[in-house]
């Protein structure tokens, strides 16, 4: 069986996507406290949600990345994604 190896560069790209999925879960958490007029306690007590919708957003993002690297890879294109 082949060894992979997982370069420091790979890490950090998804760390930096799963960042990003973060800090727009939380933003759409401050946006519905602001639009529904809720308490702002719900900042942090729907912090679960917000970790769920962090990690199904990074799957998201993960199943685009996907298939755009497919794609690319069927007509013989270079992608940095």
């Amino acid at each position: 069986m082949k060894d992979t190896i997982i370069t420091v560069k790979t890490k950090k790209r998804e760390l930096w996507y799963l960042l990003a999925a973060f800090i727009l879960a939380f933003f759409l958490n401050i946006l519905s406290i602001i639009i529904y007029h809720t308490a702002w306690k719900e900042l942090y007590t729907q912090f679960g949600y917000v970790l769920v919708l962090t990690v199904v957003l990074y799957v998201v993002i993960l199943i685009i990345r996907l298939v755009i690297r497919g794609v690319a890879k069927i007509f013989g294109k270079k992608l940095c994604i």
